[in-house]
């Protein structure tokens, strides 16, 4: 019979990834939820929370790091580091 994990299995294993492996699941899971016409509601906790970082966001907009380039920082530090390991 096989295994089927839960969802903390699964966080722990994809915590075991490399910085790299996990950035491409993220994008992965993360292209598929904008794709996605059924999104699930939020809880009045989570309204709060994303209502309090937008305000954030809208108080200091200078602050927010674009995807695209947080994205690439992180790519080249793993691949410097790679390089160094090699």
């Amino acid at each position: 019979m096989q295994h089927v994990m839960n969802t903390s299995e699964i966080s722990n294993e994809i915590r075991k990834l490399c910085v790299i492996e996990r950035l491409n699941i993220i994008t992965d899971v993360w292209d598929e939820i904008k794709e996605s016409k059924a999104l699930e509601p939020i809880s009045d906790e989570e309204k709060r929370l994303l209502l309090s970082r937008l305000a954030d966001y809208r108080a200091n907009p200078q602050s927010a790091t674009d995807w695209t380039e947080l994205k690439k920082e992180v790519y080249d530090k793993c691949k410097q580091k790679l390089c160094q390991i090699l």
